[in-house]
C-alpha cells in the first residue's frame, strides 16, 4: 500500500442508512484523515456511492458534475412531502388508465434539458441554510428551479399503481423530482418507493463492494482506484516532470509548455509523465476568453507517485 493512502472507493450502500454514515464506518474502520463522496445518495436509496479518501477528496466536485444512472420504482396515486416512502402523504390523485405506450409518449417531453424544482428535503442550501431544515421547522422559502439533463429516460415496467423507469441524467438531476413530473404530465401524482444509482461517470454499481465486505478488509485489500480512473470524463494533457514541479508551485507561466495541447475550454486533468505511469498534477481549467487563460483548480499531493 502507498506511503499516502489516496483514491476512489466504489460502495454499493445498502438501503437505510445516508452517505454521511458509509464514510463515517470506513472512517472509524480505517482511521482515514480524510474522506468524502462524490454525490450523496438518499436512506432510503441504494446503489453507486463513491467514496473519496486522502488526495481523493480534492476531486468532489468535479464528479458531481458527471452523469449518474438510477433505476427507479414510483408509486402512483400519491404524493408525499418528501418525494419518497419516508414522508407523509400530503395529496392524493386518480389513476387514469394508462398504456406503457403512453407513459413512453409521456417520458419524451422531459427527455433533454429541463427545469426542477428541488424537493423540499432535499440538501441543496437556500440562504445559507439546506431546504430539509426549512421543510422540518415547517418554514416556507422560495425555491429556485433548476437545470437539468435526461440524456435517456427508458420506460421498463408500468403497472396500474407503479411504474419502473431508468434514468441517465447530469449530476443534480432530483429523481424525485422527475418522477412527479412525469406523473402530472400523465394526470396523476407520484413518489418514489425504490432508487437505485447504477452508475456515476465513468464508475458502475457491478464493480462496486458492499459496505459489510469493505469493513472486512484489512487496508493493504482496499480495492482503492485511481484518481485518473475518476477523472476519467475530463480531457487529460501530459506534461514534463519540470512542468509538473512548477505547475504545483502555482507558477501559471508553465502553462506555455502544453498550450499546444489545449484545443478546447474546460476542466482538464494534468498528467506528469513517468517511467511507470501518468501521476495526476492538478486539475485545470482552460478558459481561452480570460487572462490568465489556464487556472489550477486542484493540485494533488507529488506523493501519489509512489501509489
Amino acid at each position: 500500500m502507498s506511503s499516502l493512502l489516496s483514491g476512489v472507493l466504489l460502495v454499493d450502500k445498502p438501503a437505510g442508512i445516508s452517505s454521511a454514515e458509509v464514510t463515517n464506518r470506513l472512517k472509524k474502520k480505517f482511521k482515514f484523515q480524510r474522506i468524502g463522496h462524490g454525490g450523496t445518495l438518499d436512506p432510503f436509496a441504494t446503489g453507486l456511492l463513491v467514496v473519496l479518501v486522502g488526495e481523493g477528496t480534492k476531486i468532489a466536485r468535479f464528479l458531481l458534475e458527471g452523469e449518474k444512472e438510477y433505476e427507479a420504482l414510483a408509486a402512483l396515486g400519491s404524493e408525499t412531502d418528501s418525494g419518497d416512502l419516508t414522508g407523509e402523504v400530503v395529496n392524493r390523485c386518480e389513476v387514469p388508465e394508462i398504456s406503457t405506450d403512453d407513459w413512453r409518449q409521456h417520458a419524451k417531453s422531459w427527455t433533454g434539458t429541463i427545469r426542477q424544482t428541488p424537493p423540499a428535503y432535499s440538501a441543496i442550501k437556500v440562504k445559507g441554510r439546506p431546504l430539509y431544515e426549512y421543510a422540518r421547522k415547517g418554514e416556507e422559502v422560495e425555491v429556485p428551479d433548476r437545470e437539468a439533463t435526461i440524456r435517456e429516460l427508458e420506460i421498463q415496467e408500468t403497472e396500474k399503481a407503479s411504474i419502473r423507469f431508468r434514468v441517465r441524467c447530469s449530476g443534480g438531476t432530483y429523481v424525485r423530482a422527475l418522477a412527479a413530473d412525469l406523473a402530472m404530465t400523465a394526470g396523476t401524482c407520484a413518489h418514489l418507493t425504490a432508487l437505485r444509482r447504477t452508475a456515476s461517470s465513468e464508475f458502475r454499481v457491478n464493480d462496486a463492494a458492499t459496505l459489510d465486505s469493505l469493513l472486512e478488509m484489512s487496508p493493504e485489500q482496499l480495492p482503492l482506484r485511481k484518481l485518473e480512473e475518476a477523472l476519467a470524463h475530463l480531457p487529460q494533457v501530459t506534461c514534463t516532470t519540470h512542468v509538473a514541479l512548477k505547475i504545483r508551485q502555482g507558477n501559471l507561466a508553465a502553462f506555455e509548455a502544453i498550450r499546444g495541447q489545449l484545443d478546447r475550454p474546460g476542466y482538464f486533468l494534468l498528467l506528469e509523465k513517468n517511467e511507470n505511469r501518468s501521476v495526476p498534477v492538478a486539475v485545470c481549467n482552460h478558459h481561452p476568453m480570460m487572462r490568465p487563460d489556464c487556472t489550477i483548480e486542484r493540485v494533488f499531493d507529488p506523493r501519489l507517485s509512489l501509489s
